[in-house]
């Protein structure tokens, strides 16, 4: 294969894009979109590179060319979590490590939350694209084939792929962002200019040689373009029409070159090297900057604090990628024993994640381990992982499985802290033979939520008769209740406000160990403070005119008088400052009780 300096600039650049990104330095807020020029150029290396007739050969060098790095890192992200990470995040980097060795990083973390989400602990997030690439690399033989075998039907995977791309973000940017059949296209748009477009170097000193430097001019321009991976719309969401510009840019490039003139200058040359260096630098550096900034129970922390710690963190990536590269990368990518070396590499992972999770529960002391516990001792998707695929239209799920013939049903509505309680709640309910729905939208009834009238659209297609509201302090105010209360009156629904529950200014399980090892002192709270803190809410709440209205009032059972932060054996109550664990939880299940009783 030849080699082409333009595709090593371009790896040059989009590696640094997503370095900068990482090290959340200002003005590079969409640097991830270079792991998109990637992508298309990882589709048109496999299409020049694979051959039919010798597949085997073409997985041997795949293997010899990602593996070794890619293992070791892995594996030296193990060790070093071992020592300075608590166990409850060392068991999140094990839960990675084993997505990772079966190339499904991707996969892991979709099922988990957001890649822009930084509540969980994740030094491998970024080993998502190579399990997208991975997952691809496989698929080639069965895609060449296709592609020979049915002419039309390229066009139409790459059609289809980017289609349901662009029409899935509406209601789930996760899925398509980490999910392969909603990225295949950008890669078979690499994968297309190889096979279709591609000529040699031809064209690399003609006019459309300067329309490929003007789309590296796109691509250098990224940090310009204002995208938030979070929105769920083409335009402004990801990937979407951002994606789409820039893997047609990389396209460009990848079909006509860049002109010989551009190639040739210092700048050029050291992003050259940059990309000959590129895949250690990516593997490397986002477990550095993780590790480097690591804080017990602060989840992914990426932001310095001084430009004398974004230098110092520059330096260290720029140290173990060259270490990657030159020890490692380098020298193993034409080891004849590739199989060997990976079989070994995984038995020594094995090891290493079964010695750090001895020495981890063996050192630490029992009262410890409680509290560490409390970070997985909670409610983790509102509706399943697959209802936004699914069901996208769906505004609410049932929670209490199927009950043949339910004697009520009720809507339970309410923030993240409504999901805090809904396993409790839904398992009292079903005790008593009673269905519950719960609302699928994070945010029902506030800003940019569900609407009043969309919930109680909701509530008649269920045939809802009781709507139970559950929300963090602030949220809503009197005029949202007494619209609520008019709307459920109107439709004969019986609506019932459980209190908000007690919060702390500090993450709990963090100031408790904190507590244990003498280094903080305990925040406390009684009965008194939280009635003051929420007086104007119960004073709303009692003005409310609806005679089937109730409210339940759950700072008797936290405070008495003091407010709880852990249960009779240790176990804390929070998983945070606010949110309840489910030990928390069923410290009113007696309340949920209570309000299934008075339906």
């Amino acid at each position: 294969m030849e080699y082409r300096k333009d595709i090593q600039m371009l790896r040059g650049v989009a590696v640094l894009l997503v370095v900068f990104f990482h090290l959340e330095i200002a003005g590079f807020n969409s640097g991830f979109l270079g792991v998109d020029v990637f992508f298309v150029i990882s589709g048109y290396l496999m299409a020049v590179m694979y051959d039919p007739l010798e597949k085997a050969k073409f997985f041997v060098k795949r293997a010899r060319r990602l593996l070794p790095a890619y293992i070791t890192v892995v594996i030296a992200t193990l060790l070093i979590a071992m020592i300075v990470t608590t166990p409850n995040e060392y068991d999140q980097v094990s839960n990675q490590a084993v997505f990772a060795t079966f190339f499904a990083s991707n996969i892991g973390f979709w099922m988990e939350n957001s890649y822009f989400s930084k509540g969980s602990f994740k030094p491998l997030l970024h080993l998502w694209s190579l399990g997208v690439e991975i997952q691809f690399y496989l698929l080639i033989p069965f895609l060449y084939w296709v592609f020979k075998k049915f002419k039309i039907s390229f066009l139409l995977i790459l059609s289809v792929s980017a289609l349901f791309c662009f029409v899935v973000i509406s209601f789930s940017p996760k899925t398509v962002f980490f999910w392969l059949p909603f990225r295949m296209w950008q890669f078979l748009i690499g994968f297309g200019v190889a096979k279709y477009i591609y000529n040699g170097w031809r064209n690399r000193n003609s006019i459309l040689s300067w329309l490929g430097a003007a789309s590296l001019v796109v691509i250098i321009c990224i940090p310009l373009i204002n995208i938030d991976g979070a929105q769920r719309e083409f335009v402004r969401g990801h990937p979407g029409l951002a994606a789409l510009i820039i893997s047609i840019a990389t396209a460009i490039i990848v079909s006509f070159g860049i002109p010989k003139i551009i190639e040739e200058n210092l700048i050029s040359n050291f992003l050259e090297r940059t990309g000959r260096y590129s895949y250690s630098i990516y593997l490397a550096h986002f477990p550095v900057i993780v590790l480097f900034l690591y804080e017990p129970f602060s989840g992914t922390v990426l932001k310095t604090e001084s430009l004398g710690q974004t230098v110092v963190l520059i330096v260290l990536v720029i140290c173990a990628s060259s270490i990657l590269f030159r020890f490692v990368e380098q020298p193993l990518r034409s080891v004849d024993k590739g199989v060997h070396w990976t079989i070994a590499s995984a038995i020594i992972g094995l090891l290493v994640w079964s010695v750090g999770v001895t020495v981890q529960k063996t050192l630490i002391p029992e009262k410890e381990m409680l509290v560490y516990q409390a970070m997985e001792d909670k409610s983790k998707f509102r509706c399943g992982r697959m209802i936004r695929i699914l069901n996208p239209g769906a505004v609410s799920c049932e929670t209490t499985g199927n009950i043949q013939s339910p004697v009520h049903r009720v809507l339970l509505v309410g923030n993240s802290h409504a999901n805090s309680i809904k396993s409790t709640f839904s398992s009292v309910a079903q005790s008593h033979d009673v269905a519950v729905h719960f609302i699928v939208d994070n945010y029902p009834l506030m800003r940019g939520g569900i609407t009043p009238q969309r919930l109680f659209e909701e509530a008649t297609e269920k045939r809802i008769d009781a709507i139970v509201l559950h929300y963090s302090e602030g949220v809503l105010d009197q005029l949202d209740i007494n619209q609520l209360a008019m709307l459920a009156k109107e439709k004969q629904i019986q609506l019932s406000f459980i209190m908000p529950v007690p919060v702390w200014d500090e993450h709990v399980p963090k100031m408790l160990i904190e507590n244990m090892k003498g280094e903080g002192g305990m925040l406390s709270q009684s009965i008194d403070d939280y009635q003051s803190l929420h007086r104007a809410l119960i004073a709303d709440l009692i003005k409310v005119d609806y005679e089937s209205f109730r409210i339940y009032q759950i700072a008797d059972i936290f405070c008495r008088p003091k407010c709880q932060l852990i249960s009779s054996v240790g176990r804390p109550l929070y998983y945070d400052g606010h949110h309840l664990t489910l030990t928390g939880s069923e410290m009113i299940r007696k309340i949920f009780t209570r309000i299934i009783l008075d339906l």
